[in-house]
């Protein structure tokens, strides 16, 4: 019997540098999305934490928190001017261990 999980990853350019699957009734989609701004946050200066927080078109808004939805349904965050980023995608899993 399969389970439908969300796979997180997180990527510095092409190179993988996170990986976790968590029970797709864990999180909700906006759950995740949260979750996505959280992690990038952890890469950018305060300052540009800020900048990320005004509403979009204020001076000075940089779009580092918008989570936008890939081809084939996957969610992307990417930060402002730099190659990390993060993925969350559901997928099926088979019989394995459970996440």
């Amino acid at each position: 019997m399969s389970i439908r999980v969300w796979k997180i990853r997180g990527f510095n350019g092409a190179a993988l540098t996170f990986d976790r699957s968590i029970p797709e009734g864990a999180l909700s989609e906006s759950e995740v999305r949260t979750m996505l701004e959280r992690l990038v946050a952890r890469h950018l200066t305060d300052g540009e934490v800020v900048s990320g927080s005004l509403r979009k078109g204020a001076a000075g808004y940089r779009h580092d928190f918008e989570v936008v939805r890939a081809q084939g349904g996957a969610f992307c965050l990417m930060t402002n001017g730099s190659n990390t980023h993060y993925t969350a995608t559901i997928e099926e899993v088979g019989d394995g261990p459970r996440p």
